[in-house]
Parts: structure tokens; sequence; C-alpha cells
């Protein structure tokens, strides 16, 4: 059991997740966005730090929708006078869609990920495909997905380059006028290595404070069946943070 002699969360998260992510989209052509940034501090029998820091740009119109997001997060710890990583992870995403009529639209995406304690010095991941808008509502939208993807890893140890299938859905719900939520779950059936796959799942609950201000909580989940030895297939990471949200 951890004995700490003091813990301090430091809730520096400067916003959250901006509007447009989760709620249906404002088609008015402007930019919406956040930026954020949380930390925590633990001392005691084991001394640790961690910093996540983020940001989140998008705007839609009748037709067509572009965002970008990033993710970072970095940690440490000093156990038994020895300091090690315990976070060192990059994420880079940016998604263009476009309708095709009311309720088909075609899609295509660039992801770039960095993490060190997977052994990935870079996955680089295009992708192309056509959605369907299941349910579209001023307070649900619900898309099925599917496509194609080209994807570059290059770990410390080896590089692998292959095609993938992508099959997804995605959601945005406003369950009162100042909480909503998201979420959205990937499949990558790996078509240039047989019997190998990853799997991605996100979701975000966001509460308003204020108008500009937000608390959020945040779950994701990265599994690749085929990890470098001795690394784990499945990675989860959970935030709690408070945001500020600029755009209406």
């Amino acid at each position: 059991m951890f004995h700490a002699k003091r813990l301090v969360p430091i809730a520096l998260v400067l916003a959250a997740t901006p509007a447009w992510a989760q709620t249906p989209l404002k088609t008015d052509g402007q930019w919406r966005g956040s930026v954020n940034a949380g930390a925590s501090l633990a001392s005691g029998n084991t001394d640790s730090t961690s910093i996540n820091l983020g940001a989140n740009a998008g705007r839609a119109t009748e037709r067509d929708r572009l965002n970008f997001t990033l993710t970072t997060l970095y940690g440490t710890k000093k156990e038994n006078g020895e300091r090690s990583e315990t976070a060192n992870l990059f994420r880079f995403g940016g998604k263009y869609d476009r309708d095709i009529n009311d309720r088909v639209f075609g899609f295509g995406s660039l992801d770039i990920e960095h993490d060190k304690l997977q052994e990935l010095d870079l996955r680089g991941v295009a992708a192309a495909g056509v959605g369907r808008h299941i349910i579209k509502t001023e307070k649900t939208v619900f898309d099925l997905f599917s496509g194609l993807t080209y994807n570059h890893e290059r770990f410390t140890e080896e590089t692998r380059n292959s095609t993938e299938l992508l099959l997804g859905e995605e959601s945005t719900h406003m369950i009162s006028d100042t909480t909503s939520l998201n979420q959205r779950l990937a499949l990558y059936p790996n078509l240039s290595n047989s019997g190998e796959y990853r799997i991605q799942f996100d979701a975000g609950l966001t509460t308003s404070i204020t108008k500009k201000i937000e608390l959020k909580i945040t779950l994701s989940n990265r599994y690749m069946s085929n990890p470098q030895p001795g690394v784990k297939k499945s990675d989860t990471l959970l935030l709690t943070n408070i945001g500020y949200r600029f755009g209406d």
C-alpha cells in the first residue's frame, strides 16, 4: 500500500474539451476550441509527479466539419533514490468530414502518436472512408463509419507498415442543458498481417460550471494485439480536469 505524507492534486486544467466536440456542431463556420493542462504531485515513500497538456479546435458548416486534437502526458516517480518515467505520451489528430447527402458523409483523417513506455517512437495513421448518420438531432448524433488506413509504426526495435480496415461508431449526447457525453469506438483489423488488430476507445463526460468553465472526466483505452515483447497489450488512461472553453 502506498503511504504518502501529502497528496496534492493540482487542477491546472485550463480547458477540458471544446463545445463542438461535446454537442452537435454549430454550423456557422466559426472556430471553437480549448486548451488544457493538469498536474498532480505526491510525496512520501514514493515521490511522483505528472503533467498533461491538451488542445482542441474545430469548425463546422452546413456541409463539412474540420477538427484537431492534441494530448500529451508526462509523469515520473522517485523510489529508493531512483527516478523513472511513469508516462511519456504524445497524440495528435486531425479529421475532415464532408456530407454527401443528409445521411451519408465522407471523411479523411491523420493521427500521430508517440508512447515511450510502449516502445513506440512514432505511429502515423492516414485514413479515408464513408459514414452514415444513424441519429441526427439537436441533442444526439450517432454515426457509423468504415474505411481503410495506412499505418506506419516505428518501434525501438522494428518498423512496421500495414494496411488496415477501419470499422467504428461515435456519438455525442446532451444529457441536460449543462452536461454532455461523447464516445468513440474504432476497430482496426490488419489486412497486411492476418489476425492482428488494434482497438481504440475514447469517452468524455463534461459539465459546465459557468459559461466558460467546465469539469470533465475522460477515459481512453488503446489495445494492440501484437505489442513489443514485454509490453502489455492494453493501456487505459483516466483524467479528471477543470477547463476553460473559448468560442460560443
